[in-house]
């Protein structure tokens, strides 16, 4: 073991350093935080989360399915909710008529995945802007709300969710807030998931501007190919979901001394979705828009060929190792926080 420990240091350092795709919060990196939070868990709380979670619509469809040999039920399926709502979004060409009826895709809330607070590039302020940009309808939630309701729906009984399909039962509908909160904890620990950069002149048809990076474009080497720098930084934790990798990646963040509880004084002290939003935002500011200095192309003038890779900006010396450091100590913050939560929820059941 800790030979193990040893080479997957090692391998951390050395994509910090140099990898393009180092380390991803795709499947990856949201079920490195569901492992984190498995191991601050009692096995009494692990087995009330894992009730609740048998009683989900998906449960054999997805959240059990392929379990491997070394993992009981239980660990599996803790890890697998953390996904699960990434796992019914719907192909883009799906018309939403059949998206509202079909049996997997229409869990898909897209809203509820972000909240976008708005940045200007230049303005020297980094506290949270009092309301976030919001659609209408439907799209007028986020990702803030939709976690303080599924806390709600898991904690009392008594509430009768909004959000819930109208035919799940109310175990159902816990199960699957009970996704929703693994899921959403760990977006909202992403710095793009909270924050956009808006320029009219530069984005001047959406209110979104850059939709959380998701409308520029860098790369993080000379010779990298480009990135959205939304998925810039969704790949910071790496692409490798295989439970293995998942349950060693979680061992080594965690067992970084830099890691300890007592090192993040945020864990501590922020105790809210919105605190936690408001490091994000501050993060937004200062490491990922570089103070409003961060260079690059807009990701519609490279689809267009207006402009080339080879064009496109490369960021400054350092600072992918850098957005590497910092995406690291977000998961573990992720993962702390999830198990406090699911605490919580398990001994009020």
């Amino acid at each position: 073991m800790r030979s193990r420990l040893i080479q997957l240091i090692f391998l951390v350092l050395v994509h910090s350093m140099f990898g393009p795709n180092a380390f991803a919060w795709n499947d990856a990196g949201h079920q490195t935080i569901a492992r984190i939070a498995w191991e601050r868990l009692s096995d009494a709380e692990r087995h009330s989360i894992s009730a609740m979670l048998r009683e989900h619509p998906h449960f054999d469809q997805y959240l059990a399915k392929s379990q491997p040999a070394d993992a009981s039920v239980e660990e599996w399926a803790f890890l697998r909710a953390s996904t699960w709502p990434d796992y019914v979004r719907p192909p883009r060409n799906l018309p939403r008529d059949e998206i509202a009826t079909h049996p997997t895709h229409r869990f898909h809330r897209g809203p509820w995945h972000y909240v976008n607070f708005a940045y200007r590039a230049g303005q020297t302020e980094s506290t949270l802007p009092a309301n976030p940009i919001v659609g209408e309808g439907v799209n007028a939630t986020h990702i803030l709300e939709q976690l303080e309701l599924s806390m709600r729906t898991l904690t009392d009984h008594a509430f009768d969710d909004p959000g819930r399909e109208t035919e799940l039962t109310a175990p159902q509908n816990r199960a699957v807030r009970l996704c929703w909160l693994f899921h959403l904890i760990g977006d909202l620990h992403q710095p793009l998931h909270t924050t956009t950069l808006v320029d009219e002149e530069l984005f001047p048809t959406g209110a979104h501007s850059d939709l959380g990076g998701n409308m520029v474009m860098i790369r993080a080497h000379i010779g990298g190919p480009p990135y959205k720098l939304h998925a810039f930084w969704d790949d910071r934790l790496g692409t490798d979901s295989h439970l293995p990798t998942v349950r060693d990646l979680a061992e080594v963040l965690t067992h970084d001394p830099h890691h300890a509880p007592n090192h993040l004084p945020e864990f501590s002290r922020n105790r809210h979705f919105r605190d936690w939003a408001a490091e994000g935002y501050e993060i937004a500011k200062t490491n990922v828009y570089r103070e409003g200095k961060l260079e690059f192309a807009k990701s519609d003038d490279y689809d267009r060929r207006k402009v080339t890779a080879d064009a496109i900006p490369v960021l400054p010396v350092g600072v992918e190792a850098e957005s590497n450091k910092i995406a690291r100590r977000r998961v573990v913050l992720a993962g702390y926080r999830l198990a406090e939560r699911l605490k919580q929820i398990a001994n009020r059941e």
